[in-house]
């Protein structure tokens, strides 16, 4: 979230991305059932057992990146902003991030 924020802002970016630990087993090294599910398909599966289960459980969900949270509305400073911060990272020479954002993204155009 720190890293859309600072994108709406205008900003490129800089040191947000973080490499999780597996938390699904982190959980099972403190004693209780951990999953991690890396495909959307197995969502499903992993939410009915864990409410089978018989006390504490951790669903570890594994999500896009390069996806983003989709405000209630959008504000004509925050495409502004974002705007200005794809163009500062295409000129700064990581092209490739902002295709990401694009493969990721662009089926949101349809809710605009």
């Amino acid at each position: 979230m720190v890293k859309l924020e600072m994108q709406v802002q205008g900003l490129p970016d800089n040191e947000t991305d973080m490499v999780n630990p597996d938390f699904a087993l982190v959980a099972q090294a403190m004693g209780f059932k951990g999953i991690t599910i890396h495909e959307p398909s197995g969502v499903r599966v992993a939410l009915q057992e864990a409410f089978s289960e018989n006390g504490p459980m951790l669903l570890n969900i594994m999500t896009n990146p390069a996806s983003l949270a989709m405000p209630p509305r959008i504000e004509w400073e925050q495409v502004k902003g974002y705007a200005l911060s794809m163009s500062k990272l295409i000129l700064g020479g990581r092209m490739d991030e902002v295709l990401d954002t694009v493969k990721a993204n662009y089926r949101h155009l349809i809710e605009l």
